[in-house]
Parts: structure tokens; sequence; C-alpha cells
């Protein structure tokens, strides 16, 4: 009788394996034991399945004792996408806010539905292209078309993490020609070129490696009955809610909540409109610098 189970494993281990390469560019044996927590002889016998079946993909380094891509690298057991390596991101946040596994506990969960939003197109090779300059510290030539502008441009950028505010994905990265830190939407970009070392460092970046803290509370224009009812919505103690975000995610947050930062300055809103305001930004506060670690594709 097959032992599906085990059959099962050893699939997820070799896709794992794949996934790691084609997106990571490199695996070794620790990082099966250390994801499966399978024994290292039995790390070494799925890395061998795996260049067995697909040995044009894989050049084993024995300085670096690590399976390395091949420049020719074609996926045999996983289908490329950005949004299924975003989603992997997502898990990780996840996990990091949570005391659970990303592996829900739920077995028989209710009928549940969300509101469905339109997929920001990443190209997988995009996104590939860019983990990889992130990697290895490199700068990279793209065609981008800026909303700013009428026609795409040409401009190496450097990127060094990537962010979402929700909705999309974007790149965070130097842009060589306005020589200052931004965002690229992904979307936007239309074609890659050349890659070549780059003196930018990530550790300038103040505005991804500050961390801001913003107050909310009820909006004062509304009647107290609904500004309590807001205060235990939103978890409010004494009136008002702190969140902590990285400076350059700051104003993506903001929008999201459709936060006025002086609820009694009526001068560009409408009274209707502030009345519908649920909750308002009290006050926006750069943190004492302390490394808002700027980790990989993250």
């Amino acid at each position: 009788m097959k032992d599906h189970s085990r059959a099962w494993s050893t699939e997820a281990r070799l896709q794992f394996i794949e996934f790691r390469l084609y997106w990571e560019g490199r695996i070794n044996r620790g990082d099966l034991t250390q994801h499966f927590g399978i024994s290292v002889p039995q790390s070494s016998i799925d890395l061998r399945r795996y260049v067995e079946l697909a040995p044009e993909n894989v050049e084993y380094d024995t300085k670096r004792k690590a399976y390395f891509a091949t420049t020719g690298f074609q996926p045999k057991l996983i289908t490329p996408s950005a949004r299924d390596y975003l989603a992997q991101l997502e898990m990780l946040q996840a996990e990091q806010d949570s005391p659970f596994s990303h592996e829900s506990f739920v077995s028989s969960p209710p009928s549940f539905d969300s509101v469905p939003l339109p997929d920001r197109v990443v190209q997988p090779s995009t996104l590939r292209a860019i983990i990889k300059a992130i990697r290895e510290g490199n700068a990279i030539n793209i065609l981008y078309q800026s909303m700013t502008r009428p026609e795409p441009t040409n401009r190496w950028i450097s990127p060094h993490a990537i962010g979402s505010d929700g909705f999309r994905w974007h790149i965070r990265a130097y842009c060589h020609e306005r020589n200052r830190f931004g965002d690229f939407v992904f979307g936007r970009i239309l074609d890659l070129a050349d890659t070549k070392e780059s003196n930018a460092k990530p550790e300038n970046d103040n505005e991804w490696n500050t961390l801001v803290e913003l107050t909310i509370a009820p909006n004062p224009v509304l009647p107290e009955a609904h500004q309590r009812v807001i205060e235990l919505d939103y978890g409010m103690e004494n009136s008002q809610v702190k969140l902590v975000v990285r400076k350059a995610l700051a104003s993506y947050l903001k929008k999201r909540l459709g936060l006025i930062k002086d609820i009694a300055d009526k001068s560009a809103e409408s009274d209707s409109t502030i009345a519908k305001q649920h909750i308002h930004l009290m006050s926006e506060v750069d943190l004492p610098s302390r490394s808002a670690s700027v980790e990989s594709a993250t």
C-alpha cells in the first residue's frame, strides 16, 4: 500500500527546492532540515532526487556547499507566480504578528468571504530580477512609466526592499536619476535591461529605516455615543490608539484609513465629509532612532 503522506511530503520538498532555486538562486541541506524538520541524510536524498529530475537547473559549489540555479534554469515542478511569492511574504508578516503558525488551526470554518480586489499585475520575471538585484546589492536599469511624465524613461535604480500599501506592491529603491530614494510600482516597469554594481546604501534610506507613531482617535464632531462605539471598534484605550509604521509607508496607511490630520480645519473638506469620517489623526511622531531593520524582500 502506497504511503500517500510520505509521497506528498517528498513532492512538497522537491517543490520547495525548486521554489528556492528560482526565487533565491540557491539552496543547501540546512534549508531543508530547518524548514521541514528532516534529517541531514534525508535532505541529501531530496537534493539528489531534484538533481536527477532537472540536472540542467543546478550547479553544486563545493566551496560554498550549496546548489545554485543555472542561467538557463527552467522550472519543472512549479509555475512561477509573483502572486504566490508575495503571498509567502504576507504569511511571514502574519507569523511575526501572531503567536500562531500561518497554517490555519480552523478545521470547520463558518461560511465566510471577503471583498475582492483587482489584481495589481506583477510579472514574475520582473519580481525575480528585482529580488536578485536586492540580494546582490546591484543597480538595475528599468524602463519606467511614471504618472508624472507623458512617456516612459530609462533609469537606473538600486532596489533594497519591497513594500505593500495593502492593495499593490512596489519597490523601495535609490533612483540614480533623481539622487534620492523613492517608490516604484511593479506594474509600471515596462522592461528591464542591464545590472551593475551600486554604491547606494540601504542604511541611508532614512524614510524606510525610520519608524513613526500615528495616534488616531474618534472624530470629535460625532455624537458621544458614536465616539464610544468607535473606541470599542478600534480597540482604543483612553480614546486613542497608536500605530507604528515605517515612515516610507505612513502616507499609504493614512490614505487607506482616510485620515484627516486636523479635523478642525474644514477649509479643504465639506462639513458632510468630515461628519462621515469616523476617526482622525491626532499626531504623527518620529520614534527615537532604532533600526527599522531592512529585511530582504520585505
